[in-house]
């Protein structure tokens, strides 16, 4: 039985289990056929239950600059707890893929939710190509400090000494008065490794398998996969194996409802990316390995994704260590570590007091816009030295000449005329008629879809529209 909870559903679900929580708008949907799994609630005493995320590529909370964004450390922080609340017996696993980018800001990003993991209780984090762009340095600390295991089984480690990482793991659950042992593997697709990596080697996952899944087979009673690959490649795997019984998978998947699939016996099952669902697997309790009859139609796993939505509040804990990571941000001055190029045609940013001299009506137009206070929504936050967030909050962020500090460039706060129209030195000089050309592709450059999901250029530029002005001010728009 395959339950999705999303946003979009329309069948709302009062859980009883989750204690004070209500999770609304359940949309349930059979995938296997035949007779209808068990609810989670009626396997949690006999079954084998399992968390899985992954993909975080660096988001370590929505923005908040739209109020339907999903995902969060703290949010999901505070669903585990409630699933714990009904059943302690939980294995959490992560994906792979802690960062986003490269940098010094993501490198406090990973220790950061690395540390959020470890708090939450994972068991392991399967090492995906984005963290391994971080470096074997910085990977190899983090392998070392936290107690969350890093598992791959196709990486040979060349630096054992340095990383700290195990071709799988075996847990042991506690159900009744059994002990089931579940094996957990990973792999990483080497076609997203960059050769230039000379510290590690990545194997073919069909090859590098064979062997840990012969020692493994009658030694635990469940196989778990964590395959950071594309699903395709996933699938191959699991009808190269099915042994297998599950394989959580699903590499650049921003829709995971739309991709379970089921090979032989093996259950493919998509994570996600950057944080906004939480996974949660019930597996029948029947499936040992020395056990030839596979599980019926009548006994299939019940599979759940989750939106991280506004239904689920912000765990204080996690907040806090987030609280924790943007004070880093500015005891480390980030903002003034950006990189920076020259503008464009060796322009330079003049700042709005200057436009306002021959553009008055349509600045005081202007002030009276989110765009104006865009950087006081970042005082509210805290976020005001967050270079990510500062990016689209300022103007000329990236550029020479263009927002530095509060302290230095306090004429640059908010999202100004030069944030559209580019720098306006030659403009103040020459009150050139070709300056400052617009369109939509100048608005996503911030408005894309991560940040301002519900972006429709029509209905924003109504919100910012310039008004008319004395033809010899006019300003192109």
């Amino acid at each position: 039985m395959i339950r999705i909870i999303s946003q979009y559903s329309v069948l709302k679900t009062l859980i009883i289990v989750f204690m004070l929580l209500v999770l609304s708008n359940q949309n349930s949907d059979r995938l296997y056929g035949g007779e209808a799994g068990k609810s989670l609630n009626e396997t949690s005493e006999t079954a084998i239950n399992i968390i899985f995320t992954g993909e975080e590529n660096g988001y370590l909370e929505p923005c908040g600059c739209s109020e339907k964004e999903l995902g969060g450390l703290p949010k999901r922080h505070s669903l585990i707890n409630l699933l714990r609340e009904r059943d302690g017996n939980w294995i959490l696993l992560s994906l792979g893929d802690l960062p986003g980018k490269v940098g010094r800001q993501d490198e406090i990003k990973m220790e950061t939710t690395l540390k959020a993991l470890d708090q939450m209780g994972y068991a392991a984090h399967n090492i995906g190509e984005k963290d391994i762009s971080m470096g074997i340095d910085l990977l190899g600390y983090l392998s070392q400090i936290s107690s969350v295991e890093f598992i791959s089984s196709n990486i040979v480690n060349l630096n054992p000494q340095i990383l700290k990482i195990k071709p799988y793991i075996v847990k042991e659950i506690k159900i009744k008065e059994a002990t089931v042992r579940v094996g957990i593997l990973g792999i990483v697709s080497p076609e997203l490794i960059d050769d230039a990596y000379q510290e590690i080697e990545v194997v073919d996952p069909i090859e590098s398998l064979k062997p840990l899944l012969d020692k493994l087979s009658d030694k635990t009673d469940l196989l778990i996969l964590l395959s950071h690959a594309e699903i395709e490649d996933s699938i191959k795997i699991a009808e190269a194996y099915p042994g297998f019984d599950l394989i959580i998978s699903g590499h650049r998947v921003d829709r995971p409802s739309l991709y379970f699939e089921k090979v032989k016996d093996t259950y493919v099952v998509p994570v996600g990316e950057k944080g906004k669902f939480l996974g949660t697997v019930t597996m029948p309790p029947k499936l040992s390995r020395t056990n030839e009859d596979r599980p019926s139609n009548s006994n299939l796993p019940a599979v759940e994704i989750i939106s991280l939505d506004e239904r689920f509040e912000d765990s204080p804990e996690i907040k806090m260590l987030l609280k924790i990571y943007q004070q880093r941000l500015r005891d480390e001055e980030l903002l003034k570590r950006v990189f920076k190029t020259d503008p464009p045609l060796n322009l330079t940013y003049i700042g709005n007091d200057d436009c306002a001299v021959c553009h008055n009506k349509i600045f005081k137009h202007w002030e009276n816009t989110s765009h104006a206070s865009a950087y006081e929504t970042l005082l509210k936050v805290e976020h005001e030295y967050d270079p990510e967030c500062i990016e689209c909050h300022t103007t000329g962020l990236n550029y020479f000449t263009g927002f530095a500090t509060i302290e230095s460039t306090p004429g640059l706060k908010g999202v100004g005329c030069e944030s559209c129209h580019g720098p306006g030195s030659a403009h103040k000089e020459t009150q050139s008629k070709d300056y400052g050309m617009v369109d939509a592709n100048s608005c996503i450059i911030c408005h894309e879809d991560e940040h301002s999901p519900g972006f429709q250029f029509k209905d924003y530029w109504q919100k910012i529209i310039h008004p008319p002005e004395d033809k010899s001010h006019n300003l192109n728009k």
